[in-house]
């Protein structure tokens, strides 16, 4: 009696391959997921720290024992209202004149690039959290609800 030869897998090892592989799919797609959040509050972090030092200017930049980068607080002696003071200068109250290079006050705007439409809001999408009395800028974070643990806070 001639045996044959076994020449293909059976259907049992055929399943167990394709359930291994799915798990494993499900393993590397959570974590793609994972890294698509932790980007998106990496950039919402970068631009609320690019408003902060258009707001108190960045004490890096110095030329010739000079700040080159002083930020609205400098040129206009105190907080913006809103965060909208950044790119158009106020009309009324606190630096309503325009920048005069002898005194060195005044609005000297914009403070941050307005060529991007979105950047007073977060990477979800949604309009960043201005508060200059308590002088923090605020994200409502990843599931868009603000005054829970996932709020992206920075002082300034």
């Amino acid at each position: 009696m001639r045996r044959r030869a076994s020449s293909g897998f059976t259907l049992i090892e055929v399943l167990t391959v394709i359930l291994i592989l799915s798990i494993l799919a499900t393993i590397g797609i959570t974590q793609f997921l994972d890294f698509s959040g932790d980007a998106k509050t990496a950039v919402t972090k970068d631009r609320i720290n690019q408003i902060r030092l258009a707001i108190i200017g960045d004490p890096r930049l110095i030329s010739g024992g000079v700040y080159t980068s002083p930020g609205y607080i400098i040129h206009c002696g105190g907080v913006p209202a809103s965060l909208t003071n950044l790119v158009t200068m106020p009309g009324a109250g606190t630096c309503s004149a325009a920048y005069d290079p002898l005194t060195r006050t005044g609005w000297r705007g914009p403070y941050v690039s307005n060529s991007v439409t979105d950047w007073d809001h977060d990477a979800w999408g949604t309009a960043l959290d201005y508060d200059g009395t308590n002088r923090e800028i605020s994200s409502c974070g990843p599931n868009l609800n603000c005054g829970d643990g996932d709020d992206i806070i920075m002082g300034f």
